[in-house]
């Protein structure tokens, strides 16, 4: 299994608004997103073991990366990470600004797709941040500068496949 290839929610919205997507077609790529959630939810209640023991692991690497790096900086940096051009899990991390949303709704440290944050090393101006992500027999490594702007704002500088 491997992230779908729909743009996010906000781009769609984004799209709809500059008049390139009718109200039939947001509605429509809307509900297949809509259709990946519950698909989720279905196979979560499938097995409620392996979703209890998954959430417990996201839970402990997002609690040990906000007490590295603050919850309010990580969450900064999955938000930038949500927004880089053809970036898979970004259907993962496009509502990262949105402070109701836990921190370890974004992490999928077993179940597929991945997505995990292997290193990061955050200074003041920069970011650098080794991710995997996609399927668990043989993950995509990528890493990814991110640099502050002139608003201080966080931005893709840099992607490279390790």
């Amino acid at each position: 299994m491997n992230f779908q290839p729909l743009p996010t929610p906000p781009e769609l919205f984004r799209r709809y608004e500059r008049g390139e997507l009718s109200k039939e077609q947001l509605h429509a790529a809307m509900s297949m997103h809509a259709g990946e959630l519950i698909d989720e939810m279905i196979e979560s209640r499938k097995n409620p073991v392996a979703a209890y023991l998954e959430q417990l692991r996201n839970r402990t690497v997002a609690a040990r990366l906000a007490r590295r790096h603050g919850s309010t900086q990580l969450r900064e940096i999955l938000t930038a990470l949500g927004v880089i051009p053809d970036f898979p899990p970004a259907q993962l991390l496009w509502n990262a600004p949105h402070r109701e949303v836990p921190l370890h709704c974004f992490f999928r440290t077993r179940h597929e797709p991945l997505f995990r944050i292997v290193k990061l090393k955050a200074m003041a101006t920069r970011v650098r941040v080794v991710v995997e992500y996609g399927e668990a027999a043989s993950p995509v490594r990528e890493t990814i500068l991110l640099v502050r702007d002139r608003f201080q704002r966080l931005e893709l500088s840099t992607r490279e496949r390790v």
